[in-house]
């Protein structure tokens, strides 16, 4: 138990590594910093290994368009999603996730058009796209011993760029895959506390920086949509117990 809290904090300290390095780049991530996780993870040629790469590219690709805050808070798909297709989630619940994540959405997307947000919808939307297709490679994915461990020497040419922070940024996510295929082979009982803590922490970390870059309706649209999948958590949690 002892070696499994570990293991959750310092996880949970790459991913605010991970946002950091995102942060002070400004967003100036080549594909090729997302590109090497998904090389290094993938044994074999999968659809979920091209679903991860595919989502990781797209989403390295849209960086340098997006403010870092609004980039980091699209990882709440992650929660969401796995709230939405739990067991315990019904058909009516998971309409009405969707529908409030989409209405606050449709917030952010609605204030760039008009200028008052930085970055372009369009990336907004691959965004949202690319962590979907994450999170769906990742659900479907099936742990293994084989990883193409030489990927990580692609980091070499990012340190010869001066990208240091793009290198950051790729093994802190391969530090992260790493662990997270560790608690799922030893069903670690914090892996569900991870998959929240995660993008929590990451875009919490930005928020409590003294610089203040992110913006008020990015913040309260997250603060809502984490509130809402919450809550909707809880509820289902409750009906079940109520259940059995």
């Amino acid at each position: 138990m002892v070696f499994s809290t570990v293991q959750f904090f310092i996880t949970t300290l790459l991913a605010i590594i991970c946002a950091q390095s995102i942060d002070v780049s400004q967003g100036n991530v080549p594909v090729l910093a997302l590109a090497i996780p998904a090389l290094w993870i993938i044994s074999r040629s999968r659809a979920s290994g091209i679903f991860l790469l595919v989502g990781l590219c797209l989403y390295g690709f849209t960086l340098s368009y997006q403010p870092t805050a609004l980039s980091v808070s699209m990882w709440i798909l992650f929660p969401l999603l796995m709230v939405a297709f739990s067991k315990r989630c019904n058909i009516g619940a998971r309409i009405g996730v969707f529908s409030f994540f989409l209405f606050m959405q449709s917030g952010i997307i609605y204030s760039q058009v008009i200028g008052a947000l930085s970055g372009e919808a369009i990336y907004t939307l691959l965004q949202m796209v690319s962590v979907a297709m994450i999170w769906l490679a990742a659900v479907s994915w099936k742990t293994s011993s084989k990883h193409g461990w030489w990927a990580l020497f692609l980091v070499l040419p990012l340190l010869v760029a001066d990208m240091t922070h793009a290198a950051l940024i790729s093994l802190t996510i391969v530090g992260i895959m790493f662990s997270m295929e560790s608690m799922v082979k030893s069903k670690s009982k914090l892996l569900k506390l991870q998959c929240w803590t995660l993008p929590t922490a990451a875009f919490a970390s930005l928020v409590a920086m003294p610089s203040g870059n992110v913006q008020g309706i990015v913040l309260l649209v997250w603060l809502l949509i984490l509130g809402a999948i919450w809550m909707t958590d809880y509820i289902l949690r409750i009906n079940e117990e109520i259940g059995d």
